[in-house]
């Protein structure tokens, strides 16, 4: 174990011929064991300076990684087998515990069912004295009431394997019997009482119904006279405000009247002021007319004798320039060759030598 080389072939780190299952079952080997590989790859100087060192360094590392894989398969190994031992007894376990469970389950069934059986038994036992016992009335209950639960607890049968003491349960029957009785008896006496309570009850509110429709009756009568009084009451006073209205009525339609004569005589009186005003308007507005129709006139005849004079000057002024447009043709007609000719003057006023004359070709 001390022997460090290498598995042949294998490139591990573990000592040659080492038995790797007998390692995982003596647990104190394990340590040792890794103990020396941790001390070997320790020991060793590493080298990065060279392409050898760096590939030492990674031969180491795989070395370690492969070590430590081969160890975790051999212990993995080590596990499916033991797992598949455990399995097998797990198995065997489980069919012993289920198949003893059911025969012990089938031997003591008798007894199960005894004691099921005793059980029910012994609770319907129970609950019949409790019946017995304890019969659930509190003493106000109905005298029939109490009869029937009476009736209910002696038909109470005990069955022939009741396992009680018979006698103790015909007892507390006869016990609650008693009570029964007892409490029927109070129970007549007090329905008695009630009835005549009821009696009495139902006379006295008779008697209250009775005194009760008296006063109806009274204030019916009472409230019909006193309606009559407000009846005439209420017709005098309509009567009254009648009248009132009336005379209200009057003098109002008399101011009415007043207020319409008064507003006609305003109206006429406007009406009169208006009519005068407008012929005064219209007297002026006439006035205005014919004095606007006479300088209307005068303006007329004041233009036209503008026009007429301007129309003198007009017929002056072209007359007086006829007279000497007529002077300077006829002097220079005058100055042309004697005699004159027709062609002499054509040809005058073609040269432009006639004033006032223009010939255009």
């Amino acid at each position: 174990m001390n022997d460090m080389t290498p598995t042949p072939g294998t490139g591990l780190m573990l000592p040659a011929g080492t038995d790797l299952a007998a390692l995982f079952k003596d647990g104190a080997k394990i340590d040792p064991l890794i103990a020396m590989i941790e001390t070997e790859v320790r020991a060793h100087v590493p080298d990065t300076s060279t392409n050898k060192g760096r590939e030492a360094i990674k031969s180491l590392a795989y070395k370690v990684s492969r070590s430590k894989t081969a160890l975790d398969e051999a212990g993995k190994a080590l596990n499916e087998d033991a797992r598949k031992q455990i399995n097998l007894v797990d198995a065997a376990r489980k069919n012993i515990r289920d198949r003893l469970d059911a025969l012990r389950d089938e031997a003591r069934a008798p007894l199960v069912a005894w004691e099921v059986a005793e059980a029910e038994r012994q609770a319907r036992d129970l609950l019949i004295l409790d019946q017995l016992t304890n019969h659930g009335m509190t003493g106000h209950e109905t005298s029939a009431a109490i009869v029937a639960k009476a009736g209910k607890i002696r038909d109470i049968t005990l069955p022939p394997d009741f396992g009680g003491d018979r006698d103790v349960a015909e007892a507390a029957r006869t016990a609650t019997m008693q009570a029964l009785r007892n409490m029927f008896s109070a129970a007549q006496v007090r329905e008695t009482e009630a009835a005549e309570l009821e009696k009495l009850r139902k006379e006295a509110a008779e008697r209250a119904a009775a005194d009760e429709a008296a006063r109806i009756e009274r204030e019916r009568v009472e409230a019909e006279r006193l309606a009559a009084e407000r009846a005439e009451l209420d017709r005098k006073d309509a009567a009254a405000r009648a009248a009132r209205q009336a005379e209200e009525e009057a003098a109002r339609q008399k101011a009415e009247a007043d207020r319409i004569e008064q507003a006609r005589r305003e109206a006429a009186e406007k009406a009169a002021a208006e009519a005068e005003a407008r012929h005064q308007r219209e007297l002026a507005d006439a006035k205005r007319r014919e004095e606007e129709a006479a300088q209307r006139e005068r303006d007329r005849i004041a233009a036209e004798q503008r026009a007429e004079a301007e129309a003198q000057r007009k017929r002056e002024e072209s007359a007086r320039i006829r007279n000497r447009v007529k002077r300077e043709i006829a002097a220079a007609l005058a100055a042309l060759p004697q005699p004159l000719t027709p062609e002499a003057i054509a040809e005058a006023l073609v040269a432009g030598g006639v004033p006032n004359c223009t010939v255009r070709f």
